[in-house]
């Protein structure tokens, strides 16, 4: 009976698009700041925007930060190498694991506001 039970689960595993406690713990993380470990075991920290249900995630003000590893004559040397990239798209089947950095902001900007004299002033 083990064993049956081993190679034939009963139920079937969720994703997060078919979860929606999944998803909206997600929505609850919009506008904060994560990072996100590659399989490649690159390091992104940005502003979560947005993502959808193969888990791709799009990340604004983003950095990249790499580990690289020299070893010479016996011994081993790591530098740690950033880089500014902006706005990221990343593809669900990258992400390793996804950490909170910082919360979201209490009180968004206005982008749009209204002028004393009844014009509506946009940003630019």
């Amino acid at each position: 009976f083990f064993l049956s039970f081993l190679f034939f689960p009963t139920m079937p595993p969720k994703t997060v698009g078919g979860s929606a406690g999944k998803a909206s713990k997600l929505m609850g993380l919009i506008d904060s700041r994560l990072r996100v470990v590659l399989v490649d075991r690159r390091v992104l920290v940005g502003t979560f925007l947005a993502f959808d249900k193969y888990l791709n995630l799009v990340l604004s003000s983003c950095e990249e930060t790499r580990l690289q590893t020299t070893s010479s004559s016996g011994s081993t040397t790591s530098t740690e190498q950033r880089r500014s990239l902006g706005l990221v798209i990343l593809r669900g089947e990258n992400v390793v694991s996804v950490t909170v950095e910082g919360p979201a902001p209490v009180e968004k900007k206005a982008r749009v506001t209204k002028n004393v004299g009844g014009v509506v002033a946009g940003m630019g």
